[in-house]
């Protein structure tokens, strides 16, 4: 017995020594890489870790990789994720570059280099042209919340205008209203693609066989015939391939701004929740600028309401729709203070902490406070809820005017508070599954005459049902 237990040591000394005499050159080469190219190379036992292929960087452990390059003065911090040598952009000059279009591009892509018209094509000026259609569904949104408002009871926020959004997305594709039987069919591949339920390849081929052709009933405000616009006008995209590149940009533009609404509004409406002041200061705000609203909710009445910009501009602070951006660099990018001598060359992956620059307590005081009233004062270059320059999100203008069109009509007309007994989880950018989980209980305001702009709105839902020859609006 006394023999084997020797053995076993001897086999369990010599295992190690081997593993050590194999490791520490491995990871003096790992650490190595960074430091050779001027760079400050992540300390500790888990960043090395990290060096082995197959042990993947969590984005949660970032802040603390960030403050840990802060107290030494770097700007950037060299990593590893998977095996593979990753830049951390801990200054917020570094991740303006990185976010930017000169030397660095998006990290992941299936466009196999095709040019996107999306950026182009849904600026603010398109976007204010579909604010009529948009409002016809917000309005059918503002009407369903009437039977749960009148019993008080606790809704999820992120089910509501998701299906809400899917709804707008849709009919603003088409440019008609929620009554043909092929925009069910659209909205079914739109939640197809966001469950992964069928795969990418089942949903793209149904783009694939979408008929982009005008039968009459669209109009120059829908999505579809401004994609087709954009392909017709470009010079970079040849008209052999315009219809397909339209397809896969309806695709991006469809899937990319269904949950990122969804994620605005259901941070807004808790955070409103939260904070009962900041939500009466909100009511106050909206009942007395858009008191003159007659007809229809315009962009210029909108735009009257800097109190709800801020309260939006907030929310994207503390709960940043892209927490973490990836880039690659396409040329060598000199990192700041380091003297000319630290270099991010060609094909490394950078990150861009989107999250932990907005909890930033040198770029925003109280980080974990929600304070609408932080802007535009605290205003930084820190602030890149979408990213930056020409690589921003897409479809960064919809989803704002759609959020900010849900939130005004909906707290003019109802009260949101937190459930004490359910009172569901707080929603966190870094887990974007815990917006699902919040819950707020949704109230009819007492002892006011309703709302101007809900009762516009209505209007304008009746005279849409009038027009649609009495068919029933379709609402998922």
């Amino acid at each position: 017995m006394g023999a084997y237990v020797t053995w076993t040591l001897e086999v369990l000394a010599f295992a190690t020594f081997v593993v050590i005499a194999v490791f520490m050159p491995y990871a003096r080469r790992k650490r190595d890489y960074w430091t050779s190219r001027g760079v400050l190379a992540a300390a500790g036992y888990r960043s090395l870790a990290n060096t082995l292929p197959g042990v993947r960087l969590h984005d949660r452990s970032l802040s603390r990789h960030r403050d840990d390059a802060k107290a030494k003065g770097a700007a950037a911090l060299g990593l590893f994720d998977g095996g593979r040598p990753v830049v951390l952009a801990c200054d917020f000059r570094v991740a303006a570059a990185a976010l930017g279009n000169d030397g660095f591009a998006e990290a992941k892509t299936t466009r196999d280099g095709e040019t996107s018209l999306v950026p182009s094509a849904v600026d603010a000026g398109a976007v204010t042209a579909v604010l009529p259609t948009m409002a016809v569904c917000v309005a059918e949104l503002i009407t369903s919340l009437e039977a749960v408002a009148n019993r008080r009871l606790t809704i999820s926020p992120w089910t509501e205008v998701k299906n809400c959004a899917m709804t707008v997305v849709a009919t603003c594709v088409y440019g008609q209203p929620m009554v043909d039987s092929r925009i069910k069919a659209f909205a079914e591949q739109c939640k197809k693609a966001l469950s992964g339920g069928g795969g990418r390849p089942a949903v793209t081929d149904y783009f694939a066989s979408y008929d982009l052709s005008s039968d009459g009933r669209t109009s120059s405000t829908d999505f579809k015939q401004i994609f087709m616009a954009a392909a017709a006008n470009s010079d970079k995209i040849d008209a052999d391939v315009a219809d397909k590149q339209v397809r896969l940009d309806m695709f991006e533009f469809v899937t990319g701004t269904i949950e990122q609404t969804a994620a605005l509004v259901t941070g807004v409406l808790y955070e409103l929740a939260h904070n009962q002041n900041i939500q009466n200061n909100l009511r106050e705000h909206l009942d007395s600028e858009l008191d003159e609203h007659q007809q229809q909710v315009t962009i210029d009445q909108l735009d009257r309401l800097p109190y709800l910009e801020n309260v939006l501009k907030e929310t994207l602070r503390k709960y940043p729709l892209a927490a973490v951006v990836r880039r690659v660099a396409t040329k060598p990018y000199v990192v700041p203070e380091t003297s000319g001598r630290g270099t991010i060359e060609p094909g490394s992956l950078i990150i861009v902490p989107v999250h932990a620059l907005h909890h930033d307590a040198e770029h925003f005081p109280e980080p974990e406070e929600f304070q609408p009233h932080r802007f535009p004062g605290q205003l930084s270059s820190a602030y890149m809820p979408h990213g930056s320059g020409p690589q921003s999100y897409i479809g960064k203008h919809f989803v704002e005017l759609e959020a900010k069109l849900i939130i005004a009509t909906l707290v003019s007309r109802y009260e949101v508070h937190l459930e004490r007994d359910k009172p569901g989880i707080s929603p966190d950018s870094l887990n974007p599954r815990s917006f699902a989980g919040v819950r707020v209980t949704v109230a009819n305001r007492s002892g006011v005459r309703e709302p101007k702009m809900y009762t516009s709105l209505r209007q304008l839902h009746n005279s849409n049902d009038e027009n649609a020859s009495g068919r029933k609006f379709l609402f998922f």
